[in-house]
């Protein structure tokens, strides 16, 4: 049997001994969901990061190659994709307040600088495309804002003064609609901007003492929807 003044050193050195093994062994498992949390926030916010560095804001689309390039953690980020890769509505609306903004400076009237694609900011961008020898699409782009600030002109041999999109179409069609409403003679309504149509635009102008110029444009399409509806006849007799 041990003496007594060696008994109680050896029992208090073996509960501290428990006490230490006990302490570094919750420490540990501390230590790991610690870190097996700041491994799952660290994902999240690496996809987070790539989504935002890889996202073009004029496609509405992130890029492919470059997000394969930078994999967060191991997880596959080629499924990360937006639907339809078009712009937000938001985005057209202030595209289409520039283009408004900038053809107005430029004497070409579109009505209001609201973002809204009314009938005479298409046909203000028709008048903008029809002078510069640009198709005529009747929409508003980051392509069409651009050719208004530069001023740029249409290529050479491009197709030019035809209605290219199904909008432009509609314009033309709407104008013939009105044209015929009030008595002049624009051929056949079919969207199509023919000698015919071109000829009776002009007469109109000429009744309405508008510039003379045959196309499609703002003041024209705001001065027949007002005549039109109200069943006014301008025509000459």
């Amino acid at each position: 049997m041990l003496p007594k003044r060696v008994t109680v050193p050896l029992l208090a050195f073996f509960l501290l001994s428990v006490g230490v093994g006990t302490n570094v062994f919750l420490l540990q498992s501390s230590g790991r969901g610690a870190m097996s949390a700041r491994g799952v926030d660290a994902t999240s916010w690496n996809i987070a990061a790539i989504e935002a560095a890889e996202f073009s804001g004029d496609t509405g689309s992130i890029g492919d190659s470059a997000a394969s390039a930078h994999p967060a953690n191991g997880l596959d980020l080629s499924a990360l994709a937006l639907d339809d890769a078009k712009p937000a509505a938001g985005e057209k609306a202030e595209v289409t307040r520039a283009i408004q903004r900038e053809l107005q400076i430029r004497g070409y009237e579109t009505g209001t600088s609201d973002g809204i694609v009314g009938q005479m900011t298409r046909g203000a961008i028709m008048a903008f495309e029809h002078d510069h020898g640009l198709p005529l699409t009747a929409q508003p782009s980051d392509a069409l804002l651009k050719a208004i600030v530069l001023g740029e002109a249409g290529k050479p041999g491009a197709q030019r003064g035809a209605p290219k999109t199904a909008e432009a179409r509609d314009v033309v069609r709407d104008v013939q609609r009105q044209l015929v409403k009030l008595g002049y003679k624009p051929g056949a309504q079919n969207g199509t901007l023919s000698a015919q149509t071109t000829k009776a635009i002009r007469a109109f102008e000429a009744d309405q003492a508008l510039p003379e110029s045959g196309r499609i444009s703002g003041p024209l399409i705001a001065r027949l929807g007002r005549l039109a509806g109200e069943g006014r006849v301008a025509a000459a007799p």
